[in-house]
């Protein structure tokens, strides 16, 4: 896969903008632990630990979703993808529908488990009121993967379609179109077919089918 050197600058661009409000509190934290009292030090620490954890349950998504972590051999469960991608986007705005029971033991590796947590991050970012995320994958030739958004004024911003066609200039991307066109460059890579459509009123569903042996 080729990247354009400003796609990754943008994308290094968006993962510090995720990184640093939970660095940005543990450090605060830290330094109002001292001469803090007994009750004021255990609402503190009660911030540092929701921090930290926030910290790196980014850091283990975006390793899979952007890095390396994602490729080769190794194979995640839909369990295991799914506590990743909680630790991200689900929040008081969005829930996520996950498969879940047997459904969540399947197994799935390479550019499936790549596409499928950016893709979640796509489609959070079309409900801009918040709303419900609902995953669905199936196997056969290909790992089919839809992820459809639902919640009030549901939509893809311009500057998001504009990152999602074929031909954008690279130069017109900013922070947080970059990772629409980042998703597209891995489906094109992985020679999986893509759609994004309106499947409903206030409901906005991305598919992606990928060849299983990818």
């Amino acid at each position: 896969m080729t990247v354009d050197l400003r796609v990754l600058q943008l994308l290094c661009s968006r993962l510090c903008h995720e990184l640093i409000s939970p660095v940005t509190a543990i450090n605060n934290g830290v330094e109002l632990l001292e001469g803090s009292d007994e009750d004021g030090a255990r609402e503190i620490k009660d911030l540092l630990v929701k921090s930290a954890r926030q910290g790196a349950d980014r850091l283990a998504f975006y390793r899979i979703a952007y890095g390396l972590g994602g490729d080769g051999a190794k194979a995640f469960t839909l369990h295991e993808i799914g506590a990743l991608a909680r630790g991200v986007v689900e929040s008081g705005r969005v829930r996520l529908d996950w498969p879940e029971g047997h459904a969540g033991e399947a197994r799935f590796g390479g550019a499936a488990v790549k596409l499928l947590l950016n893709l979640v991050v796509l489609a959070a970012e079309a409900l801009p009121r918040g709303g419900t995320l609902a995953v669905r994958i199936g196997a056969g030739e290909d790992i089919e993967i839809t992820v459809e958004a639902r919640g009030e004024n549901a939509r893809l911003s311009p500057e998001i379609e504009t990152a999602l066609a074929a031909g954008v200039d690279v130069g017109a991307l900013t922070p947080r179109s970059a990772h629409a066109y980042f998703t597209r460059v891995l489906a094109e890579t992985a020679r999986a077919r893509w759609a994004v459509q309106a499947t409903a009123p206030n409901a906005i569903g991305f598919t992606v089918a990928v060849p299983a042996t990818v």
